[in-house]
C-alpha cells in the first residue's frame, strides 16, 4: 500500500480509537531509552480497535446495515463487537475454544453474537465464512485485508510523530496483521527504523516462513501464548514482512508469563500475554536493541499472566 493509505486510515479512525501515548519504561536514568506504546489502554483491550473502524467505516453504508462477521482469538473480535456497537450494526464473532473468558465477556458485552467454534484460528474463520454466507453480513478478516493492515499502521504512524529519533520498535506477531501495518508505515517514511518481530518457540509462523521462503502451516503447535497462535500467515502479510521487517527472533514459552509479571509490578499494566512476549524479548535479550530509542509496542490489556488473586 502507498503511504496515503495509512495517512487516510489515521483520519478515517479519529475519534473512534485513543491515540496512545508513549511512556517511559522505567524512571528516568534506568531504562532510559526504552519506551512503551500502550495499546492496552484501547477501549476495547487492544490495538485491533484501528483495524477493525477502519475496516467497517471503509464498507459502503447501505452495505454496512447488513453487519459484519470475523474469527479471532479474542482481541480482533472484541474490537469488531465494539466498532459495531457505536456505529450502529449488528456483529457475529467467531472465537476458539482456546480464547480466554475476559474475551469473551468483552464480546458480549458490545452486544455482538458470539460463536465458540474450532480448535485453531483458521477452523473458526471456516465457521465464520459459513455465518457471513446466511446473514449477508460482510466477512472481515483480522490480519490480511488492507484496511485492517493500515489501521494497525497508523500506531507507526503516531510513534514516528511523537519520537522522530526512534531507532527500533518491537513488535509481537500472530498472523502478521499488526507487524505489516506497523513496519510498512515506518519504513515509508523513515527506512532507517528498525522493526523487530517477536514469536515464541512453540508457534514460529513467520520465523519459519522466512527461513523456508514461503509461507508454512504449523501443524501442530504448544504455547502458553494462544492469542498469538496463528497456524499460518497470507500472502499479503507475508511479502510485507519480508519486505519491512528487519529480524524475527523467538521467545521461550515460558518467559512471556514472567513478562506479564514484571509488567504489573513495574508499570502497573496488565498486558496479556502476546504484549508480553514482546516485553520478554527486549528483557532478556532477544531482541537486539543497541543504545538507540527503542519503543515496545504493547499490543493488549489481559489478566492471564498474573497470578490468582
Amino acid at each position: 500500500m502507498d503511504a496515503s493509505a495509512y495517512t487516510d486510515a489515521a483520519a478515517r479512525i479519529a475519534g473512534h480509537v485513543r491515540r496512545t501515548p508513549l511512556v517511559p519504561a522505567a524512571p528516568a536514568g534506568e531504562r532510559p531509552n526504552l519506551w512503551f506504546k500502550p495499546e492496552c489502554l484501547q477501549v476495547s483491550g487492544s490495538f485491533k480497535a484501528r483495524g477493525a473502524f477502519n475496516s467497517v467505516l471503509s464498507i459502503p453504508e447501505e452495505k454496512r446495515a447488513n453487519g459484519v462477521v470475523t474469527a479471532s482469538g479474542g482481541n480482533f473480535g472484541a474490537a469488531i463487537a465494539y466498532a459495531a456497537e457505536r456505529l450502529g450494526i449488528p456483529a457475529r464473532v467467531v472465537v476458539m475454544t482456546g480464547s480466554t473468558e475476559l474475551a469473551r465477556d468483552r464480546i458480549r458485552s458490545f452486544g455482538a453474537e458470539l460463536h465458540v467454534i474450532g480448535e485453531h484460528w483458521d477452523l473458526s474463520w471456516e465457521a465464520g465464512k459459513e455465518l457471513a454466507a446466511e446473514s449477508g453480513g460482510t466477512l472481515l478478516h483480522p490480519f490480511a485485508e488492507d484496511p485492517v493492515i493500515a489501521g494497525q499502521g497508523t500506531i507507526g504512524l503516531e510513534i514516528l510523530d511523537d519520537m522522530p529519533d526512534v531507532e527500533t520498535v518491537v513488535v509481537s506477531i500472530g498472523g502478521g496483521g499488526l507487524i505489516s501495518g506497523i513496519a510498512e508505515a515506518i519504513k515509508q517514511r523513515r527506512p532507517g527504523v528498525r522493526v523487530i518481530g517477536v514469536e515464541t518457540t512453540g508457534c514460529p509462523t513467520l520465523y519459519r516462513a522466512r527461513e523456508t521462503g514461503h509461507i508454512v502451516m504449523i501443524e501442530s503447535f504448544v504455547t502458553n501464548v494462544p492469542i498469538l497462535a496463528a497456524r499460518t500467515t497470507e500472502p499479503i502479510n507475508f511479502e510485507i514482512v519480508e519486505r519491512c521487517v528487519d529480524d524475527l527472533v523467538l521467545v521461550p514459552e515460558d518467559e512471556p508469563i514472567e513478562a506479564a509479571r514484571w509488567m504489573w509490578r513495574a508499570t502497573g499494566l496488565a498486558v496479556e500475554l502476546g504484549a508480553a512476549t514482546a516485553v520478554a524479548a527486549v528483557r532478556n535479550g532477544h531482541a537486539r536493541i543497541g543504545d538507540g530509542k527503542t519503543v515496545v509496542v504493547l499490543c493488549g490489556s489481559g489478566n492471564d499472566g498474573l497470578p490468582p488473586r
